[in-house]
């Protein structure tokens, strides 16, 4: 555990999130600590959770570059590739969202994620419902809808890479944007060119997210993503 002291050092401090819904969102577990025999296991890059500062900002930021007439959030499927324990699903119900899934291929996060679904349904007043499907993103049926897909860095680029291919061949409305936190694999992205960047923006996280963080960082890196001809479809509308 020496590595993951000195990568996470704050691993064992409880958010206060956690602490007022009574859910199980905290911590970090290594990548070492996820492999379970799977297919695709070693491509994970471990678990920790978004600071709700952070997501709420990136939401923010996100929700500017939808057209003010036709961009509607309550037309668009929220997805989180590689939930973990599910906090950025519970964020997201904070907002008018179609459909809410997370995707979690560790059968314990999934489960805890579920867990944390039933707790903040009863502690909170979620504005979508919440699903938590446990399974290889690699093989999720994307929704026919406009789709928000979320990203916490949660796996190699080769993976990434699949999966913009799938996203950008995928039948249903041809709008689909990545919300893509500490994105380490922009690269590939800019390479395929399926998808286009909107904006690179380092957003602070506020005091109690930074107290409560991991890592003991102070800000995530976040991107937004179109695919191209989503983006055509919206106009050229970015903040």
């Amino acid at each position: 555990m020496a590595s993951a002291s000195k990568t996470a050092p704050n691993r064992g401090v409880i958010h206060p999130f956690d602490g007022k819904y009574g859910t199980d969102t905290s911590g970090f577990l290594g990548p070492e600590e996820l492999v379970m025999g799977r297919a695709n296991d070693a491509h994970n890059h471990g678990y920790s959770a978004i600071a709700p500062s952070v997501f709420r900002e990136a939401c923010r930021r996100w929700r500017d570059t939808l057209p003010a007439v036709s961009g509607k959030i309550e037309a668009y499927s929220f997805v989180d590739v590689g939930a973990g324990k599910g906090r950025a699903l519970l964020l997201a119900s904070e907002l008018p969202f179609r459909k809410i899934i997370g995707v979690e291929l560790c059968e314990d996060l999934a489960l805890i994620a579920q867990k944390n679904v039933a707790r903040w349904s009863r502690a909170a007043r979620p504005r979508a419902r919440i699903r938590v499907v446990q399974g290889d993103a690699a093989k999720f049926p994307w929704p026919r809808t406009p789709l928000l897909v979320y990203l916490y860095n949660p796996f190699s680029c080769s993976l990434i890479e699949r999966m913009a291919e799938t996203l950008a061949a995928a039948p249903g409305s041809g709008l689909v944007d990545l919300l893509y936190v500490n994105p380490t694999c922009a690269d590939t992205l800019a390479r395929q060119a399926f998808f286009e960047r909107l904006w690179t923006a380092r957003i602070p996280m506020d005091e109690a997210d930074q107290k409560a963080d991991p890592y003991g960082t102070t800000s995530d890196l976040v991107s937004i993503y179109r695919l191209a001809r989503a983006r055509d479809h919206l106009g050229k509308r970015s903040p």
